[in-house]
């Protein structure tokens, strides 16, 4: 089975490493609560932290972990839904000193895998290791005002959004094939599918409010998803990520006239309580049920940084052999487009056997 990269250890910034970029609030402590999608707090950017703070903060994490001399990598890949992730990725290489090429995605939820495999393509081209940075301050994008239950909720964008979405940066390093990593990277792949119901909104709202109760002034463009669509997106995308793993090993499986592949666990985008929840249904209905691993209840969705955060947490309970799938969906890019959901998958096998 041919190696494409491999990953080493996976860092994440939490509210210990950068008190004055983040603020961990409990659930209590919003005015739209979370528990029914499985969040019972989360980080959210303080007012004045940028992308750009978070992600140089998460490179000296992962850098200073790695023990990597900054002269060794080969590019920077800065993943977020930010407007211009690229000149992001050229400041964030800037502050940190890096001389090396700097280059911005923006793939909404499927960010990581669509960094990842432009990873793979930075390693194999310089031959050297490749940082990939998911950094996403999306709670200036979110209404959370509380919820009334009628149908100015939806022309105000309250609810769901504000249920599930959180702040975060988190990262890893692509080291060429040769490297021999504890993690290889087996297949990576970014796409989209059709969403004729525009499932994911975005809405003007006039004085929105932050998540400290204060009101903004003027209009702030907030994510939504008014009416039916956060339950059809609910049923939909455990679904897409399934078919995105069965897109993974087909891709393998089409390279190497193989037996099938079994994946053992399973690291999705953790999107929602509810979605990991139709995933692991989605599977029960299978021969061979993997380990689906939940780590939305004290992160919340925190769009491309989702997975490479919950590798961070999960990382030590994946065994030796271990084949895992990574799967992901979320709102079209590059730019926000309604009328398509992103997907894509990563597949891994953790080295050792079982």
């Amino acid at each position: 089975m041919s190696v494409l990269a491999g990953f080493t250890r996976f860092v994440t910034l939490t509210e210990a490493d950068v008190p004055q970029l983040l603020q961990r609030i409990q659930d209590a402590d919003l005015a739209v609560s979370g528990k029914r999608y499985g969040v019972a707090s989360r980080l959210i950017a303080r007012p004045t932290a940028s992308v750009v703070d978070l992600a140089t903060a998460a490179c000296r994490k992962l850098l200073s972990l790695a023990a990597i001399h900054h002269s060794d990598l080969g590019a920077l890949i800065l993943s977020s839904r930010i407007k211009d992730p690229t000149t992001a990725a050229q400041e964030l290489a800037h502050r940190l000193g890096l001389s090396c090429a700097s280059l911005g995605i923006e793939r909404a939820c499927s960010g990581f895998p669509a960094a990842t495999a432009l990873a793979i393509e930075q390693t194999r081209s310089r031959g050297r290791p490749v940082a990939v940075i998911a950094a996403e301050k999306i709670s200036p994008n979110i209404n959370w005002e509380t919820a009334t239950q009628q149908l100015s909720d939806h022309r105000r964008a309250r609810g769901q959004a504000a249920s599930l979405f959180a702040d975060g940066a988190a990262g890893v390093l692509v080291l060429p094939e040769e490297n021999d990593a504890n993690l290889a990277i087996l297949d990576a792949w970014q796409g989209e599918v059709e969403d004729h119901d525009e499932l994911i909104q975005k809405t003007v709202v006039e004085q929105a409010v932050d998540p400290w109760g204060n009101t903004r002034p003027g209009a702030t463009e907030c994510m939504s998803m008014p009416g039916r669509r956060g339950f059809l997106l609910a049923k939909r995308a455990p679904q897409i990520m399934a078919q995105s793993i069965s897109t993974s090993l087909a891709n393998i499986q089409a390279e190497h006239d193989r037996a099938p592949l079994t994946i053992t666990h399973v690291v999705p985008h953790q999107a929602s309580g509810i979605i990991l929840t139709g995933l692991a249904r989605h599977f029960r209905r299978q021969d061979h049920v993997p380990h689906i691993l939940k780590c939305i209840e004290h992160v919340g969705n925190t769009v491309s940084a989702s997975i490479p955060t919950a590798m961070a947490t999960v990382q030590e309970q994946l065994p030796p052999g271990a084949l895992v799938a990574m799967p992901s969906v979320g709102a079209g890019g590059p730019g926000y487009r309604p009328d398509v959901l992103s997907t894509g998958c990563i597949l891994l096998r953790v080295a050792g056997t079982v």
